[in-house]
């Protein structure tokens, strides 16, 4: 590790500590503004403050965890506000649930006091991540990258990788068949490799050469990969095997799973009825044309239903077939533009979902003429029917409108082998996040009906 290394690590850390260190005495003090009437009954105490702010400091550092907003250096200073911003909040929440069940009545508690303890965080930790950003990136340096390659699609990681030159310096890129001693030459010179489709023998000798020298290894995987994603070591002989168990879902996963999708779905329609009815009343303003559509999608063992979505396009809009939506389709009217970025659109799939044609968390549900296409370049697509479609899911958390659909059969193959409940928790919190993140509903490029690579 380098001296430039070390500086980093020992920033972030420190980073990491002060955030602990302002959400401790905020939400101390918040609790401290919200019981100091109580005190003459008991209700405070310094041994109370530590206990309430070591409890927020686990919640806030569970979900800063989970919404990245310690990786400096790794994302944008806007997206770390945000994440921060997210961990806060989700703190405040249970916080003020904590502070009702103290006192078991809302009216002994000041929803004023919690609004400006919000500002109260907010403030320090959007001065101290906008400090630590800057100091750590006096000290950084893009990461240099070698990629091997055994098929053309490495251009797409090209591409991605060229867009954020100031993470990523790409020294070279070669073919598999370059001599193994050329690569080894620039790899030594390397942070990172990345093996894209590449040989089995060929990522056996660099990840060798990798292990002794230091060096960190992506390598992409395929279906027959990702099918073994949840392999055992067994040790039934002297020889160590991976075994790929198929194993059942847990007992109680489909109930829980059934009863959080119907408890999740009716809340959500009757808290964000008035965004529902207002997004209608713009729709039928606009063009007069119907509020809602509806189309054939596949989910669960190939079973096709009827998706209800806003309509954010005009009527006539597939006139000339099905397509997705590209980067700059004119099909889409000024208020689907409003409704596509907030997602708006979607919020009709909360009715699909109390008919159990779609789940809450699962893969995004694909048109069955769209789905042909892609099963004709891509046999195993159909492999992701294995389980109900989903309102959100793996694939829309990591991917994004326009991933193509080898990448997207992939991410939801990771999910249907590591479902669970917690999972699915995991992806619900995160799904909030990605909500307000633009590239996540991108386009697919100009002249494509699919998500499929031209040419």
């Amino acid at each position: 590790m380098t001296k430039k290394d070390r500086i980093k690590r020992i920033i972030k850390n420190i980073y990491t500590v002060v955030s602990l260190v302002i959400a401790f005495m905020t939400s101390a003090a918040i609790w401290y503004w919200n019981v100091s009437p109580g005190w003459s009954e008991g209700f405070f105490g310094l041994r109370t403050l530590v206990m309430v702010g070591i409890l927020f400091c686990i919640v806030y550092f569970f979900f800063s965890k989970m919404y990245n907003a310690h990786k400096i250096g790794l994302y944008r200073l806007q997206e770390l506000g945000f994440s921060q911003m997210l961990a806060y909040s989700i703190g405040d929440f249970a916080l003020f649930v904590a502070t009702f069940f103290w006192f078991h009545n809302f009216s002994r508690i000041s929803l004023r006091f919690f609004l400006l303890g919000f500002f109260l965080q907010l403030i320090p930790i959007l001065f101290v991540t906008f400090v630590f950003n800057r100091l750590y990136a006096r000290y950084d340096e893009p990461r240099k990258i070698l990629i091997v390659y055994g098929s053309q699609d490495y251009k797409r990681l090209l591409e991605k990788m060229k867009a954020k030159h100031r993470r990523y310096e790409i020294l070279d890129t070669f073919h598999e068949s370059t001599d193994i001693h050329r690569i080894f030459d620039v790899l030594s010179k390397c942070k990172d490799v990345y093996l894209c489709d590449v040989s089995k023998e060929i990522k056996e000798s660099i990840m060798l050469f990798c292990d002794a020298n230091h060096k960190d290894v992506h390598f992409s995987v395929d279906i027959s990969e990702l099918l073994t994603f949840s392999s055992e070591v067994s040790h039934t002989f002297d020889t160590p095997f991976f075994r790929n168990k198929k194993t059942p879902e847990a007992w109680y996963y489909v109930g829980v799973k059934r009863t959080a999708d119907v408890v999740i779905a009716l809340s959500a329609i009757i808290i964000l009825s008035p965004i529902l009815i207002v997004t209608g009343i713009l729709i039928k303003m606009y063009d007069g044309g119907p509020v809602l559509y509806s189309q054939k999608r596949l989910t669960k063992d190939g079973r096709v239903f009827s998706i209800y979505k806003f309509r954010s396009m005009r009527v006539d809009s597939e006139k000339n077939g099905a397509r997705l939506a590209s980067v700059n389709d004119d099909r889409i009217t000024p208020v689907g533009r409003i409704i596509r970025k907030l997602r708006i659109d979607e919020l009709p799939q909360l009715f699909n979902i109390l008919k159990d044609d779609m789940s809450v968390v699962g893969p995004r549900p694909e048109r069955p003429e769209i789905a042909e296409q892609y099963e004709m370049e891509i046999p195993e697509f159909g492999l992701r029917l294995k389980v109900k479609a989903g309102l959100t899911g793996y694939a829309q958390v990591y991917g994004k409108y326009n991933t193509t659909p080898l990448d997207k059969l992939k991410l939801d193959l990771i999910y249907i082998s590591q479902r669970s409940v917690l999972f699915d928790l995991r992806i619900l919190f995160y799904t909030v996040k990605i909500i307000f993140i633009p590239e996540s509903t991108e386009g697919i490029g100009e002249g494509q009906t699919t998500a499929l690579r031209k040419g």
